[in-house]
């Protein structure tokens, strides 16, 4: 049931599509970038941190490398919305929507895949509507940078990969966080508007307590 407040994006030549709201937090290609970026090495089980209209763990569901997915959500309209988008999918055995706080989660050493597209921006001081999904998707207002990847390594379990997309200016704090938590960073690729813009967005792969060879990917040019 589509809601006067949503419309229906089209995802794929697959027949997928999805429900967002007209008004409210809606997908960009940053979700799309990531998808295409990961890559597994073996049939595990991913969980994706953030899932908001469900859009990842949707575009992930038919990769051979990845068993059950696990999409969590903290915000209870936007799981809702989730959910609806998996039954519409056909996708409901496939992947569980859980409604939760990524740091209530008590097992650990779970996942052999953590993926997210998280909020990109620090609390500044300015004012901010905390009941606005919009606010919480791209404010660190419920979960900073530092308590997910804290939260990925205790979720992950020991080998496990960690993949996320986060603003370019921001790599540096992310490399560090990394380091200082016991990932590796082993794949990066820098994405840009055009060939003649700076870099906006990061495509980030890590490995729990496995010391990685860096490798810097070819950059992707998203106008080209």
């Amino acid at each position: 049931m589509i809601r006067p407040d949503e419309d229906i994006t089209l995802l794929d030549e697959m027949g997928r599509d999805i429900i967002q709201k007209k008004n409210g937090f809606r997908f960009s290609v940053d979700a799309v970038i990531l998808a295409d970026f990961f890559k597994g090495k073996k049939p595990g089980k991913l969980l994706e941190i953030g899932t908001g209209t469900g859009i990842i763990s949707i575009l992930l569901s038919d990769r051979e490398e990845i068993g059950k997915i696990t999409a969590l959500e903290v915000q209870p309209e936007m799981a809702e919305l989730a959910e609806r988008n998996m039954i519409r999918n056909g996708l409901k055995g496939r992947i569980e929507v859980v409604l939760g706080d990524v740091k209530e989660m008590k097992s650990g050493n779970m996942y052999d895949y953590v993926i997210s597209n998280p909020p990109y921006m620090p609390l500044d001081g300015k004012k901010i509507n905390m009941h606005d999904n919009k606010a919480l998707s791209r404010h660190e207002i419920n979960l900073t940078l530092e308590e997910l990847v804290k939260n990925a390594k205790r979720l992950l379990k020991p080998r496990g990969q960690f993949f996320v997309v986060h603003r370019t200016h921001r790599f540096s704090d992310i490399a560090c966080i990394f380091e200082r938590e016991g990932f590796s960073l082993k794949r990066v690729k820098f994405v840009y508007s055009d060939n003649k813009s700076s870099s906006n967005l990061v495509l980030i792969e890590a490995s729990k307590g496995r010391k990685e060879i860096l490798e810097v990917e070819q950059p992707l040019y998203l106008n080209s």
